[in-house]
Protein backbone atom coordinates (compact mmCIF):
# COMPACT_ATOMS: atom_id res chain seq x y z
CA UNK A 1 0.00 0.00 0.00
CA UNK A 2 1.42 3.57 -0.78
CA UNK A 3 1.26 7.11 0.96
CA UNK A 4 -1.59 7.54 -1.24
CA UNK A 5 -4.09 4.34 -0.14
CA UNK A 6 -3.08 4.89 3.25
CA UNK A 7 -4.26 8.31 3.44
CA UNK A 8 -6.95 7.34 2.09
CA UNK A 9 -7.51 4.37 4.76
CA UNK A 10 -6.88 6.81 7.43
CA UNK A 11 -9.20 9.33 6.15
CA UNK A 12 -11.99 6.59 5.86
CA UNK A 13 -11.25 5.45 9.31
CA UNK A 14 -11.64 9.20 10.83
CA UNK A 15 -15.00 9.64 8.35
CA UNK A 16 -16.13 6.51 10.12
CA UNK A 17 -15.47 7.62 13.34
CA UNK A 18 -17.12 11.07 12.78
CA UNK A 19 -20.33 9.51 11.39
CA UNK A 20 -20.07 6.81 14.21
CA UNK A 21 -19.72 10.31 17.06
CA UNK A 22 -22.25 12.24 15.20
CA UNK A 23 -25.13 9.36 15.51
CA UNK A 24 -24.10 9.01 19.48
CA UNK A 25 -24.44 12.70 19.86
CA UNK A 26 -27.60 13.03 17.84
CA UNK A 27 -29.40 10.41 20.37
CA UNK A 28 -28.18 11.88 23.15
CA UNK A 29 -29.40 15.46 23.12
CA UNK A 30 -33.24 15.92 23.23
CA UNK A 31 -34.86 17.19 20.08
CA UNK A 32 -36.82 20.55 20.96
CA UNK A 33 -40.27 18.91 20.34
CA UNK A 34 -39.26 16.29 22.88
CA UNK A 35 -40.16 18.88 25.79
CA UNK A 36 -43.34 19.15 26.87
CA UNK A 37 -44.66 20.31 30.12
CA UNK A 38 -47.89 21.90 31.68
CA UNK A 39 -46.00 24.41 33.33
CA UNK A 40 -43.52 25.64 31.45
CA UNK A 41 -42.63 26.13 27.18
CA UNK A 42 -39.01 25.77 26.03
CA UNK A 43 -36.54 26.70 23.53
CA UNK A 44 -33.53 25.24 22.32
CA UNK A 45 -30.37 25.57 19.44
CA UNK A 46 -27.85 23.73 19.25
CA UNK A 47 -24.83 24.35 16.86
CA UNK A 48 -21.38 22.53 16.27
CA UNK A 49 -18.21 24.18 15.50
CA UNK A 50 -17.69 20.51 13.51
CA UNK A 51 -19.94 18.14 13.02
CA UNK A 52 -20.08 17.11 16.38
CA UNK A 53 -19.26 19.31 19.51
CA UNK A 54 -18.91 19.89 23.19
CA UNK A 55 -21.83 21.87 23.83
CA UNK A 56 -24.46 19.79 25.72
CA UNK A 57 -28.17 19.65 27.41
CA UNK A 58 -30.43 17.39 28.86
CA UNK A 59 -33.74 17.63 31.13
CA UNK A 60 -35.43 15.53 33.52
CA UNK A 61 -38.73 15.53 34.27
CA UNK A 62 -39.24 15.00 38.25
CA UNK A 63 -41.97 14.57 40.93
CA UNK A 64 -44.49 17.22 41.78
CA UNK A 65 -43.90 19.50 38.48
CA UNK A 66 -40.45 19.90 38.87
CA UNK A 67 -37.85 20.05 36.28
CA UNK A 68 -34.54 19.47 36.53
CA UNK A 69 -32.20 21.34 33.04
CA UNK A 70 -28.28 20.91 32.96
CA UNK A 71 -26.32 22.97 29.96
CA UNK A 72 -22.70 21.89 29.50
CA UNK A 73 -19.80 22.50 27.93
CA UNK A 74 -16.61 20.36 27.42
CA UNK A 75 -13.03 21.52 26.68
CA UNK A 76 -12.10 20.64 23.20
CA UNK A 77 -13.83 20.04 19.79
CA UNK A 78 -14.77 17.19 17.89
CA UNK A 79 -15.13 13.56 18.70
CA UNK A 80 -13.25 14.00 22.03
CA UNK A 81 -15.58 16.53 23.44
CA UNK A 82 -18.52 14.16 22.04
CA UNK A 83 -16.99 11.65 24.22
CA UNK A 84 -17.12 13.58 27.38
CA UNK A 85 -20.58 14.59 26.91
CA UNK A 86 -22.13 11.18 26.75
CA UNK A 87 -20.46 10.51 29.92
CA UNK A 88 -22.12 13.62 30.96
CA UNK A 89 -25.21 12.15 29.45
CA UNK A 90 -25.06 8.76 31.09
CA UNK A 91 -23.78 10.54 34.38
CA UNK A 92 -26.60 13.00 34.67
CA UNK A 93 -29.21 10.14 33.71
CA UNK A 94 -28.09 8.11 36.71
CA UNK A 95 -28.13 10.51 39.14
CA UNK A 96 -31.34 11.61 38.67
CA UNK A 97 -32.20 8.40 39.89
CA UNK A 98 -31.16 9.60 43.33
CA UNK A 99 -33.66 11.61 45.35
CA UNK A 100 -31.46 12.68 47.62
CA UNK A 101 -28.65 14.07 45.18
CA UNK A 102 -31.38 15.45 42.62
CA UNK A 103 -33.37 18.17 44.44
CA UNK A 104 -30.03 19.93 44.23
CA UNK A 105 -28.18 21.21 41.34
CA UNK A 106 -24.88 21.81 43.20
CA UNK A 107 -24.85 18.34 44.48
CA UNK A 108 -25.79 16.76 40.55
CA UNK A 109 -22.91 18.89 39.20
CA UNK A 110 -20.71 17.54 42.12
CA UNK A 111 -21.75 13.82 41.40
CA UNK A 112 -21.34 14.22 37.14
CA UNK A 113 -17.71 15.64 38.07
CA UNK A 114 -16.74 12.75 40.71
CA UNK A 115 -17.88 10.57 38.13
CA UNK A 116 -16.02 11.72 35.34
CA UNK A 117 -13.30 12.50 36.67
CA UNK A 118 -12.97 8.21 38.00
CA UNK A 119 -12.29 7.50 34.62
CA UNK A 120 -11.12 10.26 33.09
CA UNK A 121 -8.41 12.37 34.56
CA UNK A 122 -7.83 16.05 33.77
CA UNK A 123 -11.24 16.75 32.07
CA UNK A 124 -12.40 19.87 32.65
CA UNK A 125 -16.06 21.42 31.68
CA UNK A 126 -18.46 24.24 32.87
CA UNK A 127 -22.23 23.58 33.36
CA UNK A 128 -24.71 25.03 34.58
CA UNK A 129 -27.97 22.79 36.29
CA UNK A 130 -31.44 23.81 37.81
CA UNK A 131 -34.49 22.46 39.41
CA UNK A 132 -37.45 24.41 38.86
CA UNK A 133 -39.92 24.32 41.17
CA UNK A 134 -43.47 25.40 39.44
CA UNK A 135 -45.91 25.02 42.81
CA UNK A 136 -43.79 27.58 44.71
CA UNK A 137 -42.52 29.41 42.27
CA UNK A 138 -39.01 29.23 42.53
CA UNK A 139 -35.66 28.04 40.43
CA UNK A 140 -32.68 26.74 42.43
CA UNK A 141 -29.21 26.95 40.13
CA UNK A 142 -25.76 26.23 40.59
CA UNK A 143 -23.36 27.63 37.87
CA UNK A 144 -20.07 26.09 37.46
CA UNK A 145 -17.72 28.38 35.64
CA UNK A 146 -20.56 29.24 32.69
CA UNK A 147 -21.23 32.36 31.34
CA UNK A 148 -24.04 34.37 33.40
CA UNK A 149 -27.61 33.16 32.60
CA UNK A 150 -30.26 35.66 31.57
CA UNK A 151 -33.41 35.83 33.79
CA UNK A 152 -35.78 37.84 32.09
CA UNK A 153 -38.58 39.69 34.80
CA UNK A 154 -42.14 40.09 34.00
CA UNK A 155 -41.20 43.56 34.58
CA UNK A 156 -38.56 43.36 31.86
CA UNK A 157 -35.68 43.76 34.92
CA UNK A 158 -32.79 41.93 34.30
CA UNK A 159 -31.21 39.37 36.75
CA UNK A 160 -28.10 37.79 36.04
CA UNK A 161 -27.56 34.37 37.38
CA UNK A 162 -23.88 34.40 38.03
CA UNK A 163 -20.96 31.33 38.75
CA UNK A 164 -21.05 30.30 42.13
CA UNK A 165 -18.56 27.58 41.80
CA UNK A 166 -15.64 26.95 39.60
CA UNK A 167 -15.25 25.02 36.42
CA UNK A 168 -15.44 21.07 37.30
CA UNK A 169 -13.08 18.80 36.90
CA UNK A 170 -11.44 20.98 39.73
CA UNK A 171 -12.46 18.41 42.11
CA UNK A 172 -9.38 16.83 42.32
CA UNK A 173 -7.42 20.18 43.63
CA UNK A 174 -10.14 21.85 45.70
CA UNK A 175 -11.08 18.72 47.97
CA UNK A 176 -12.54 20.89 50.73
CA UNK A 177 -14.79 23.06 48.10
CA UNK A 178 -18.14 23.40 49.25
CA UNK A 179 -20.91 23.16 46.50
CA UNK A 180 -24.32 25.20 47.52
CA UNK A 181 -27.67 26.17 45.57
CA UNK A 182 -28.79 29.68 44.81
CA UNK A 183 -32.39 30.11 44.58
CA UNK A 184 -34.10 32.58 43.03
CA UNK A 185 -37.79 33.34 42.06
CA UNK A 186 -39.47 32.38 38.58
CA UNK A 187 -43.12 32.53 38.43
CA UNK A 188 -45.76 33.85 35.85
CA UNK A 189 -44.22 35.82 33.10
CA UNK A 190 -40.15 35.02 33.84
CA UNK A 191 -38.37 33.55 31.10
CA UNK A 192 -34.39 32.67 31.35
CA UNK A 193 -32.51 32.16 28.96
CA UNK A 194 -29.00 30.12 29.29
CA UNK A 195 -25.93 29.74 26.60
CA UNK A 196 -22.69 28.83 26.04
CA UNK A 197 -19.67 30.96 25.65
CA UNK A 198 -19.56 30.00 22.51
CA UNK A 199 -22.42 32.66 21.25
CA UNK A 200 -20.72 35.56 23.28
CA UNK A 201 -17.58 35.24 22.16
CA UNK A 202 -18.36 35.16 18.54
CA UNK A 203 -16.00 37.73 16.62
CA UNK A 204 -16.59 39.89 14.01
CA UNK A 205 -14.34 41.23 11.41
CA UNK A 206 -12.83 43.90 13.83
CA UNK A 207 -12.35 40.79 16.27
CA UNK A 208 -15.46 42.18 18.76
CA UNK A 209 -17.26 40.06 20.69
CA UNK A 210 -20.89 39.61 20.42
CA UNK A 211 -20.53 39.54 24.05
CA UNK A 212 -23.41 39.06 26.47
CA UNK A 213 -24.22 43.43 26.44
CA UNK A 214 -25.41 42.45 23.13
CA UNK A 215 -27.18 39.47 24.30
CA UNK A 216 -29.15 41.11 27.41
CA UNK A 217 -29.83 44.41 24.66
CA UNK A 218 -31.66 42.16 22.54
CA UNK A 219 -33.51 40.15 25.15
CA UNK A 220 -34.78 43.56 26.41
CA UNK A 221 -36.01 44.53 22.72
CA UNK A 222 -37.94 41.40 22.63
CA UNK A 223 -39.48 41.39 26.17
CA UNK A 224 -43.01 40.75 25.34
CA UNK A 225 -42.15 37.85 22.63
CA UNK A 226 -42.67 34.48 23.31
CA UNK A 227 -39.35 32.73 24.81
CA UNK A 228 -38.48 30.99 20.84
CA UNK A 229 -39.18 33.93 19.05
CA UNK A 230 -36.70 35.39 21.42
CA UNK A 231 -34.14 32.65 20.94
CA UNK A 232 -34.67 33.13 17.18
CA UNK A 233 -33.80 36.89 17.55
CA UNK A 234 -30.43 35.98 19.49
CA UNK A 235 -29.22 33.99 16.83
CA UNK A 236 -29.86 35.77 14.00
CA UNK A 237 -28.47 39.11 15.67
CA UNK A 238 -25.35 36.87 16.09
CA UNK A 239 -25.43 36.21 12.75
CA UNK A 240 -25.49 39.64 11.41
CA UNK A 241 -22.92 40.50 13.70
CA UNK A 242 -20.36 38.13 12.63
CA UNK A 243 -21.25 38.97 9.26
CA UNK A 244 -19.12 36.41 7.32
CA UNK A 245 -16.76 35.38 9.89
CA UNK A 246 -16.43 31.06 10.46
CA UNK A 247 -17.55 30.13 13.28
CA UNK A 248 -14.85 29.24 16.05
CA UNK A 249 -16.64 27.28 18.94
CA UNK A 250 -20.26 25.45 19.49
CA UNK A 251 -23.32 27.62 20.23
CA UNK A 252 -25.71 26.24 22.56
CA UNK A 253 -28.84 28.34 23.46
CA UNK A 254 -31.89 27.37 25.83
CA UNK A 255 -34.87 29.51 27.02
CA UNK A 256 -37.78 28.48 29.14
CA UNK A 257 -40.63 30.46 30.55
CA UNK A 258 -43.16 29.97 32.54
CA UNK A 259 -46.75 28.73 30.79
CA UNK A 260 -50.12 30.66 30.88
Amino acid sequence: MNRSEDYESLVSLFDKQLEFAQNLQRKIIPSPGSFVSDHYHFYSYLQPFRKVGGDFYDFHFMENGKISLLIADATGHGIDAAMITSMIKLSYSYTMKDHHINQSPSLILKQIESDISQQMDNTFFTAIALVLDPQDGVLYFANAGRPDAVLLKSNHQIELLKPNLPMLGLQQFMTTMHYFDMRINFSHGDKLLLFTDGLIDAKNQEREEFSLERVTSVIKKHADSPINLIGNHIIDACIDFKQDQPPSDDICILGIEVDD
